[in-house]
C-alpha cells in the first residue's frame, strides 16, 4: 500500500516517542558524527520510517556520459542563438536561492515509491518554467511515472524527453498515487519542455563554478546524490558527511551559499525531513551534483510587441561555457553566429569573455576582433583589440565590438583571436548582435576618411 513519507514534522516529539531501535540508530549516528567531525543536526525524521531503497531509486545508465555528450549536441542544435532565462541570478554572487526568487516550486512527497527521478526531473522543469513564464505550476509526476517509460517505483533516470515529446498534465488532473499505474489517455498536457542537457558531459560531478553558471542560465538543476543513514536522519545545518559510495537518489539544487560552502537542495520527502524538506549540503559531499541536468521549458507568456521603427532589436546571440574548454595557441575563431536581415540595418556586434594563460609563461599579448569571413587572419580594423596577460594566474577581459551597416540577407559573423607562444584559456563568453533599421537616422556619415565599409587588416 502506498503512503506518504511525511506524517509529522515534530522530530523532537517523534524521537521522545520512538522505539528503542530508532533511538539506538540515532545514538549510533551521533557518535559517528562526533568521531568524524560532522556538524549537521540529526533527528527522527519522517524518512527514517522507510528503508532507503523505498525512498530513493535513481539508476544512472552505465553509459550515461556517452549519452550525455550526444544529448548536449542535440541541445545545442535546438537552442541555437536563443537567449536563456536568467532572472536575477548571477554566478559570481556569494549566495543565491531560486526558492527566494520565484524560481522554485514547493516541496513534494514521493511516498514509498522509488520515483525520485521523476520528482527531480519535474523540480528542474517547474523551476525553469517559473523563471521563463513568471508562473508557479504543479505538474504531474504521476503522469511521468505512468507514461514516460523512464522508470518505475523501482527506480529510473531523468525523464525530460517525455516532457518534450508529450508534456505534462496538471497534478490536480493526474494526481500522484505513489505507485505506478496504466498511462491515462485523454488528459490535457499543457506544459512542455523544449530542450534539456547536462551541465558537463565529461565528468561525473561538474565544478562548483559550472553548476552556478547553469543554475543562473536555466534555473534549478536535477542532480544525483548518495543517500545514507545519516542523510536520512538529517534535521538541519550543513550536511557534510562526504560519503563516497554510489549515487542512488535524484534531487533538485535550487541555489548556493559560499559562506556555508554549500548547495541549497530541495528533496522529495515532504516537509518532515531536513529543513522543511530542504537541505544545505556541502560542495562535493556525497557526490552532490552527479550527472547534473538542466531543462528549458516552452514559453507561454505573451510575446512582446515588435519593436517600433528605430528601436533596437536583438537579432542574434551565441555563447560558450567554461566547460566547453575554449583554449587556443594559434590564430583561431572563438565563436560565430548567423542572422538574417529583412532590410539594410545598422548592426552592433559585441564579443565578451575573460581569459588566463592555459600553458606557458606570463608576459604574453593577444589580439581579438570580428569579421564576416572564416579565415582567421582577417579582421575588421575598427574591431581590433589587444590585451596582455602579465602572469599565469592573471585574468584579463577579452572584448571586442564594432558597429557597421549591413545589407539585406543572411550574415555569418566570426569572433577571432590571435595568440603566439602560449595557450590562452577562455572562461564564459557571449557573442551578440543588435540592429536598428537603416532608415532611422539617415545614412552613415563619413568620418576621417572611413566610410560604411570598415577597413580590413590581417594579423600574422
Amino acid at each position: 500500500m502506498s503512503r506518504p513519507i511525511t506524517p509529522s514534522v515534530d522530530m523532537q516529539k517523534r524521537e521522545i516517542d520512538a522505539s528503542p531501535k530508532v533511538k539506538s540508530v540515532l545514538a549510533g549516528l551521533r557518535r559517528e558524527a562526533e568521531e568524524k567531525g560532522w556538524t549537521f543536526e540529526m533527528g527522527y525524521t519522517a524518512a527514517m520510517d522507510f528503508r532507503i531503497s523505498e525512498i530513493t531509486g535513481l539508476k544512472p545508465p552505465k553509459d550515461w556520459k556517452r549519452q550525455a555528450t550526444e544529448q548536449n549536441q542535440r541541445a545545442r542544435a535546438v537552442l541555437g542563438a536563443e537567449p536563456m532565462a536568467r532572472g536575477d541570478c548571477v554566478a559570481t554572487l556569494p549566495a543565491f536561492n531560486w526558492a527566494d526568487n520565484h524560481g522554485a516550486t514547493g516541496v513534494r512527497d514521493q511516498g514509498n515509491c522509488g520515483s525520485c527521478w521523476a520528482f527531480a526531473t519535474h523540480g528542474a522543469f517547474e523551476g525553469n518554467y517559473a523563471i521563463i513564464n513568471r508562473t508557479l505550476i504543479d505538474t504531474s509526476e504521476q503522469d511521468t511515472l505512468d507514461c514516460s517509460g523512464a522508470g518505475s517505483c523501482q527506480g529510473g533516470w531523468w525523464a525530460f524527453d517525455y516532457l518534450i515529446s508529450k508534456g505534462s498534465a496538471n497534478d490536480a488532473d493526474y494526481a500522484y498515487q505513489a505507485k505506478q499505474g496504466a498511462c491515462r489517455t485523454g488528459i490535457a498536457r499543457p506544459y512542455r519542455a523544449k530542450v534539456w542537457g547536462y551541465v558537463d558531459s565529461t565528468v561525473d560531478v561538474p565544478t562548483v563554478a559550472a553548476m552556478k553558471q547553469a543554475l543562473c542560465a536555466y534555473g534549478p538543476l536535477a542532480v544525483a546524490v548518495e543517500v545514507t543513514a545519516a542523510f536520512q536522519a538529517y534535521g538541519g545545518g550543513v550536511f557534510n558527511e562526504h560519503a563516497t559510495g554510489d549515487v542512488n537518489h535524484g534531487v533538485t539544487i535550487v541555489g548556493w551559499d559560499d559562506a556555508r560552502q554549500a548547495w541549497r537542495m530541495k528533496n522529495s520527502w515532504g516537509t518532515g525531513w531536513g529543513e522543511a524538506g530542504y537541505m544545505w549540503i556541502a560542495y562535493g559531499s556525497n557526490q552532490i551534483g552527479y550527472a547534473a541536468a538542466w531543462t528549458q521549458a516552452v514559453g507561454v507568456a505573451p510575446e512582446p510587441e515588435p519593436p517600433a521603427e528605430g528601436e533596437p532589436s536583438l537579432i542574434a546571440y551565441n555563447y560558450f561555457m567554461a566547460t566547453d574548454k575554449k583554449q587556443f595557441n594559434a590564430n583561431a575563431n572563438i565563436l560565430s553566429l548567423s542572422f538574417t536581415l529583412p532590410k539594410e540595418m545598422y548592426v552592433t556586434i559585441v564579443g565578451d569573455s575573460s581569459a588566463v594563460i592555459g600553458s606557458g609563461t606570463g608576459g604574453k599579448s593577444f589580439t581579438t576582433g570580428i569579421y564576416n569571413q572564416e579565415t582567421p587572419n582577417t579582421v575588421w580594423a575598427p574591431s581590433l583589440r589587444k590585451g596582455y596577460l602579465q602572469q599565469a594566474a592573471d585574468s584579463q577581459p577579452v572584448h571586442t565590438s564594432i558597429s557597421l551597416e549591413l545589407p539585406t540577407g543572411t550574415h555569418t559573423i566570426y569572433w577571432k583571436i590571435w595568440v603566439k607562444g602560449y595557450t590562452i584559456r577562455l572562461d564564459y563568453g557571449t557573442l551578440t548582435a543588435l540592429a536598428v533599421p537603416r532608415s532611422v537616422g539617415g545614412v552613415l556619415t563619413v568620418v576621417k576618411g572611413k566610410g560604411p565599409e570598415p577597413p580590413v587588416v590581417s594579423e600574422g
